[in-house]
C-alpha cells in the first residue's frame, strides 16, 4: 500500500516492498540466458588489445527482455569487430526497475527514505540478474568484460559494486565504489571499504567507479600495481554535459598517471536522473596520432553504442617505464595509508 507523509509526498510500506520485490523477481527469472554455439577458445593477445567502451541509455525498461536484448546486441557487435575487451557503465541493472516501478513522475515525488527502502529491497534482484547475464555473455563471446555496476546489499551495507569477468565467464575483479555522490549518499549507499584494486593479468587491468577516477590516489595506486588498462563505468548526474567537466577525471588522470584510460557512460533519464556522458579510450597525448589523448570517443553525450579502438600495451608500457625514471612512484603500501576515508 502507497501511503501519504505529513509533506504529501508518497511513502511504500514493507508489505509493499515485499510485494515490488517479488514481482520483480519472478520477471526477472522468465529472462535466463540460454547456452549457444560459442566462438572457439582464443588466447587473448598481451600487446595489441581492442577495446570496445559502452554508452548505454540508462531509460527505465518496461519489459525485461528489452535489456537482456540490447545488451547481447552490443556483445554481438564487439564480436564481429573483434574486440577482446567490453566495457559497460555504471548503473546498468537500474533500468530494470523499470519493470516493475511507477512513471518517472511518481518517482520524483518520493522521499529519500522511501527511496533507500526501495533500492534495499529492489536492487540486489537486479544485481543478480545482471550478474547472471555478463558472466554467461562473457563466456559465450569469449571476451573479458568490466560489466558496470550495480547496487546490492553486501554485508548489510547498499553498494554500488563494478564486477569483471574472464573470457571463460569468471569473476575476477569486484570493486566497491569508494566515493558515493551526494545524491547516492541520501539513498543509503555505504562508501566502499578500503581495499587494494583488483589486478586482471596479464593486461593489467583494474576498474574504478565513476567519482572515484576523479581522485589521483586512485590512479597512484593502480600505478604501483603495474595497470596497465583502467576501466571507468560512469553515470554522471548532470544534465548539461561540457567537455572541460568530463575531461577532469579519467582523461586528465590517464595524463598524470600514464596508462590506458576507458571509460563507459550511462546516459538518458534514469527514475529522475538526466544523465549525460561519452564513451571514450583515452591515452597520455603523446601515445596518440593526433596528440589530443583521445583513441575513441563518443560524437554524442546522450545515446546508446559502441566506440572502439586497439592499444599497445607494449608501447603504454615502455612509456610508463620512461615517465617512472623520471618521476619516481611511492610503494602501493604508502599509497594504501595515505588514502583513508573520513567520515563526513
Amino acid at each position: 500500500m502507497t501511503v501519504v507523509n505529513a509533506d504529501n509526498s508518497p511513502s511504500v510500506n514493507a508489505a509493499t516492498r515485499a510485494g515490488l520485490a517479488l514481482w520483480l523477481r519472478l520477471k526477472l527469472a522468465r529472462d535466463v540466458p540460454r547456452p549457444s554455439s560459442s566462438p572457439p577458445k582464443t588466447t587473448l593477445p598481451t600487446d595489441r588489445v581492442k577495446i570496445a567502451a559502452v554508452q548505454w541509455n540508462a531509460d527505465p525498461v518496461r519489459r525485461v527482455q528489452d535489456w537482456s536484448e540490447r545488451v547481447q546486441a552490443l556483445f554481438r557487435q564487439a564480436s564481429r569487430t573483434h574486440c577482446h575487451l567490453l566495457v559497460f557503465p555504471e548503473y546498468l541493472p537500474l533500468s530494470l526497475l523499470g519493470a516493475v516501478m511507477p512513471s518517472t513522475n511518481a518517482v520524483n515525488t518520493l522521499t529519500d527514505t522511501t527511496i533507500r527502502a526501495l533500492l534495499r529491497s529492489l536492487a540486489p534482484a537486479t544485481f543478480r540478474h545482471w550478474y547472471r547475464w555478463m558472466s554467461a555473455l562473457s563466456r559465450q563471446y569469449r571476451i573479458v568484460t568490466v560489466a558496470g555496476s550495480g547496487l546490492t546489499v553486501h554485508r548489510g551495507q547498499l553498494v554500488n559494486v563494478a564486477v569483471g569477468f574472464d573470457a571463460d565467464g569468471v569473476e575476477r575483479m569486484w570493486q566497491p565504489k569508494w566515493h558515493p555522490l551526494p545524491d547516492e549518499l541520501r539513498w543509503g549507499v555505504a562508501k566502499g571499504q578500503p581495499r587494494p584494486l583488483d589486478v586482471l593479468n596479464p593486461w593489467g587491468l583494474c576498474t574504478m567507479v565513476c567519482n572515484d577516477a576523479s581522485y589521483y590516489e586512485s590512479f597512484r595506486m593502480a600505478e604501483a600495481l603495474q595497470v596497465r588498462i583502467a576501466t571507468v563505468p560512469i553515470a554522471d548526474p548532470d544534465p548539461r554535459y561540457t567537455e572541460g567537466k568530463a575531461r577532469r577525471g579519467c582523461f586528465s588522470r590517464v595524463q598524470d598517471v600514464p596508462m590506458v584510460g576507458v571509460v563507459a557512460a550511462s546516459t538518458g533519464r534514469l527514475f529522475g536522473l538526466r544523465l549525460t556522458g561519452k564513451a571514450g579510450i583515452y591515452l597520455p597525448a603523446e601515445l596518440t596520432p593526433d596528440g589530443t589523448g583521445v583513441l575513441a570517443e563518443s560524437s554524442h553525450p546522450v545515446g546508446e553504442g559502441i566506440v572502439s579502438a586497439v592499444v599497445s600495451l607494449t608501447q603504454v608500457e615502455e612509456f610508463q617505464r620512461d615517465y617512472q625514471a623520471r618521476h619516481p612512484v611511492p610503494p602501493p603500501e604508502f599509497l594504501e595509508a595515505l588514502y583513508q576515508f573520513e567520515e563526513d
